[in-house]
């Protein structure tokens, strides 16, 4: 586990973040399970979103609805992020983010193959405004450079490597 402190604002708070390595979630509280996000890979390409709000490039996904199951999130953010079908993907670790007055939530970390479903147009959300495919190698000179995000990338590019 690797602690990043005040790393994230939460519902206006500064939260601590714990990244943990993992091939499961099921040790987790389903109900505390806020966000699913994925490292996103089609032909040897990493795709990256832009939030145009801060003009930050990051990987694609988002909040949980109501009713929806997490895997159900991490499909229908992509696609309204990046015009991406899911082909198939696998769990690589998860954020615990601790708020100053102890609140818990999960943002789940995935390493997904995808398939372009055409050209990317709008996020419905209007979180994102473009995407680019890049090689994974190359997600710093994108990527803001804040650890907790860095760890989720170079794990999926480990396993990427490792064929695991």
């Amino acid at each position: 586990m690797k602690i990043f402190k005040d790393a994230v604002n939460h519902n206006g708070k500064r939260c601590d973040v714990a990244y943990v390595d993992v091939d499961n979630f099921n040790d987790l509280p389903d109900r505390l399970i806020l966000k699913a996000h994925a490292v996103c890979i089609w032909e040897d390409k990493m795709i990256l979103v832009n939030h145009p709000e801060w003009d930050i490039w990051g990987i694609p996904g988002g909040s949980r609805d109501l009713g929806e199951s997490i895997e159900q999130t991490l499909a229908r953010e992509i696609q309204e992020e990046t015009n991406c079908e899911v082909l198939n993907y696998r769990p690589i670790g998860y954020q615990k983010i601790v708020s100053p007055d102890n609140e818990v939530h999960y943002r789940l970390q995935y390493l997904c193959m995808v398939k372009p479903l055409g050209e990317f147009e709008i996020d419905p959300a209007g979180n994102i405004n473009k995407i680019t495919w890049i090689n994974p190698g190359d997600f710093k000179k994108y990527i803001e450079g804040k650890e907790f995000k860095e760890v989720v990338i170079l794990r999926a590019i480990e396993i990427l490597q490792n064929k695991l």
